[in-house]
């Protein structure tokens, strides 16, 4: 079973449990439509992230937590993310180091937590709308006759959290707590599950492969070229000489 499958699975296993167990309004009548594009082309792209929340709250005093996963082939930059803050980007937390530099099959999965306020519609409805730069991650190299020359890299929808002030009492006591907590302390640890659902199938970026059938030629090709250059250096040395 693909990860990607296990991961819906779970989305599906927390949601029941939730409903059989939470007594929250806000947790029990509260949807999350997420909608998501993949904009641009090539290994460094725009991830447009689109949550409509339906719920009878007045969401007005609540955070949503965009809760994200991005499988080996793909990363985000804490850095590039920390540099967008004052344009407008969203607060963050991403608990583990990231080598940007490393390929895919050296790269774990990592997780990616986003703090974002609802917005409120006209249609009574609230959103949220984020655009995160991703980068995706080098392959190894395969055989071009047994193998296709590309390989496509799967983002799953992410799952959305609340918290909020004053909004259902005793009963909506946090259900989900971040594992570890962000820095800023239990006030971001502590969220409410909603139910998060897509009409669309998850994006999906389409990564060039390296061919091994070329090596030797490549190798060739190399080490003609050097030579080459290394001569041309040797003999214009010679000359000033």
């Amino acid at each position: 079973m693909r990860y990607a499958d296990l991961y819906l699975l779970s989305l599906l296993a927390l949601q029941l449990r939730l409903c059989f167990t939470s007594t929250c309004p806000l947790v029990l009548k509260t949807n999350a439509q997420v909608e998501r594009r993949l904009l641009n082309e090539g290994f460094h792209r725009d991830l447009e992230t689109t949550v409509f929340l339906s719920s009878p709250e007045n969401l007005q005093s609540c955070i949503a937590l965009v809760k994200d996963i991005y499988p080996p082939g793909s990363y985000v930059d804490p850095n590039q993310l920390r540099f967008l803050k004052p344009f407008g980007g969203p607060d963050f937390y991403i608990p583990q180091m990231i080598n940007v530099e490393t390929p895919e099959h050296f790269s774990p999965r990592i997780m990616a937590y986003y703090f974002v306020r609802p917005h409120p519609m006209d249609d009574g409805r609230w959103l949220i709308n984020m655009t995160i730069p991703v980068h995706f991650r080098y392959h190894r190299a395969r055989s071009g006759t047994s193998h296709p020359l590309e390989v496509g890299v799967r983002l799953p929808h992410p799952l959305i959290m609340l918290q909020c002030e004053d909004v259902g009492g005793d009963a909506c006591r946090a259900l989900a707590q971040l594992e570890p907590c962000p820095p800023s302390g239990r006030d971001q640890c502590e969220w409410l599950p909603v139910h998060t659902f897509s009409t669309s199938e998850a994006v999906m970026g389409i990564i060039p492969v390296g061919n091994t059938d070329l090596l030797d030629t490549v190798l060739v090709t190399t080490t003609c070229v050097t030579a080459g250059a290394t001569l041309l250096i040797l003999a214009s040395l010679k000359k000033k000489t």
